[in-house]
């Protein structure tokens, strides 16, 4: 599944195919501070996007369609932050 041209969910989804891997943990940390440098690039473009429609220099319609895909990624970040500190707290409550 693709969610985006950057290719954020592809990435993910390649990186964490393999949990069983030693370096499976520092792996994920990586993959999330990458997804989450490429949702705040992508914020910041559509943001110059914005601004360029607001001074006329682009159309509006690109600049809603820009904000719309950083939100959806945006979401999707969240809700993989909220899987891993749900899995996080799971993992805390089972007995040695």
């Amino acid at each position: 599944m693709q969610v985006n041209p950057s290719g954020t969910m592809a990435m993910m989804e390649s990186s964490l195919m393999n949990p069983s891997s030693p370096k499976s943990a520092s792996q994920g940390k990586s993959v999330f501070q990458q997804i989450l440098a490429d949702v705040n690039n992508q914020q910041s473009q559509a943001d110059s996007q914005v601004q360029r429609s607001l001074l006329g220099e682009s159309d509006l319609h690109e600049a809603t369609i820009a904000l719309e895909k950083v939100d959806l990624n945006l979401r999707l970040l969240v809700q993989v932050r909220n899987k891993l500190i749900s899995a996080y707290e799971e993992l805390s409550r089972m007995p040695m």
